[in-house]
């Protein structure tokens, strides 16, 4: 009854934000400026793509503010970190779940990743090329041609020709999946038809030299895969694949998550970062009510096929696509945190088709409606978060540092005696200015007593016994 109330309540949600979503842009006019004060109050980055993402298509019209509060707590509490809890509200309003342990985006990105992956080699593993001697499986999308650098070879690594290249797609009579080798989110990738013996991309024929032309000196051409109806019955124009998560934690590869991804518009590509679709995927391989969009809009059934995911068709077994995928990440040992691109081959079983570092990790958690790394978040985050603090700390230990902080000491002691000798000498100053003092008394009391006596001699001498005594004083001396 819950089940069948809450798919309810997605319909009507799904059929109301459609209605207000299709102009619905962020209004930062003065008249919504105190609206949007109280998402900017809850650490919300109001000018940030995700934040108008989720505005637009309505996943921040409920606005729980105890909610927000406790995740911003959370986070803080395990991560040391003020978070924007955007992703979060979004969740919540998407799923109906609060969730605090959802990862936000730039945490994950700028964060996480870089802590799980060796990113400084990470293009050399994203390189298709290499695929087939980096992962050996005998299950994988079959490679036909590549370009290496400006180089083809052919499936063993045998260097060819240009010529020798058109040939070897030739010679095959099928079609192939031709996409550039060192990017990834299905950019540049096309069908190529095989039609009167000619080579045709969008029902034109295509020399190598065009091919060179559109795709440069690095690319791949494969088999295109024949998929399992369960995958292909959505949108058959294009080969549907499994996104699957895996993480390398305490010496132990582990499955995360995974949701499927579905072309739209007749579109080869799968993407949604290509208009395509998400839906999740159960524990079990069912797929989940309804699926998302990148813009997050949201769809019960496929755009393009009407597909009504809640008819939960299930991913045969999908236990054993959990094995293969733990499998594969044993053989990478760089990297940590891996998402796979699986497809479901016609027998039902999986076929790889490639890896990737890094993703929109955003996405898959509205996709999937769960949290990345579920009940081990806690432990993670907080390893992550001392790990950091230690190497923070670590740097302030560096021989640099060390240099810097001894050199303080040094001056630090310097100025102190200097300081010692400044004090010693305003005291011998003001000792000197003291005893300048009483000299300059003393002289003056000593210049005063000789004004004394040279005026009383001059008293004597102008005075009338002295004038009358001077026969005395000479007769005094002519006796002598």
């Amino acid at each position: 009854m819950y089940k069948n109330e809450f798919t309810g309540k997605i319909k009507n949600y799904i059929r109301i934000k459609k209605e207000i979503s299709m102009n619905r842009t962020v209004d930062t006019s003065n008249a919504n400026k105190t609206n949007l004060k109280k998402y900017q109050e809850l650490g919300m980055k109001i000018k940030s793509k995700p934040f108008k993402r989720y505005y637009k298509s309505g996943l921040l019209d409920n606005l729980d503010i105890d909610y927000v509060n406790s995740v911003r707590d959370y986070w803080k509490l395990h991560y040391n970190e003020e978070i924007d809890p955007v992703l979060n509200l979004a969740f919540k309003n998407l799923t109906g779940n609060e969730n605090s342990r959802v990862v936000p985006g730039p945490v994950m990105w700028k964060e996480l990743i870089p802590y799980f992956n060796d990113m400084d080699i990470r293009a050399g593993y994203s390189d298709k090329n290499i695929y087939d001697s980096l992962i050996k499986t005998e299950r994988a999308v079959k490679i036909i041609l590549k370009r290496v650098r400006g180089t083809y070879f052919n499936s063993n690594n045998e260097s060819l020709t240009k010529d020798q290249a058109l040939n070897e797609l030739l010679s095959k009579k099928q079609d192939y999946i031709i996409k550039p080798s060192r990017t990834d989110n299905g950019k540049g990738i096309a069908k190529l038809n095989y039609e009167n013996e000619m080579i045709t991309l969008k029902d034109k024929k295509v020399s190598m030299e065009e091919l060179e032309d559109l795709y440069g000196l690095d690319f791949v051409v494969q088999d295109v895969i024949k998929q399992h109806p369960v995958m292909g019955d959505p949108h058959p124009s294009s080969v549907n694949t499994l996104r699957m998560v895996t993480l390398r934690w305490k010496n132990e590869v582990r499955y995360l998550l995974s949701f499927a991804r579905f072309g739209a518009n007749n579109a080869v590509r799968d993407n949604a970062g290509t208009g395509g679709v998400c839906v999740g995927i159960t524990d079990d391989g069912k797929f989940m009510d309804y699926a998302v969009d990148e813009h997050t809009n949201v769809y019960t059934h496929h755009p393009t096929t009407n597909y009504a995911f809640a008819e939960h068709a299930q991913i045969p077994n999908f236990d054993k696509f959990k094995e293969y995928v733990i499998g594969l990440h044993k053989q990478i040992l760089h990297h940590d945190f891996i998402s796979w691109d699986i497809a479901v081959g016609e027998d039902g079983l999986p076929v790889f088709i490639e890896l990737n570092f890094r993703g929109a990790t955003w996405l898959y958690q509205l996709a999937s409606q769960r949290s990345l790394f579920g009940d081990l978040t806690e432990e993670i985050i907080e390893q992550v978060r001392d790990e950091k603090l230690d190497k923070q700390s670590k740097a302030s230990t560096t021989p640099e540092i060390t240099k810097l902080k001894r050199d303080h000491k040094k001056l630090k002691a310097d100025n102190k005696k200097k300081q010692e000798e400044i004090l010693q000498l305003k005291e011998e100053n003001r000792n000197l200015t003291i005893n300048n003092s009483k000299i300059e008394t003393k002289l003056i009391s000593t210049e005063n007593e000789l004004k004394k006596h040279k005026k009383e001699l001059n008293k004597l001498l102008n005075s009338t016994s002295w004038k009358l005594s001077k026969p005395v004083r000479l007769f005094g001396k002519i006796k002598k």
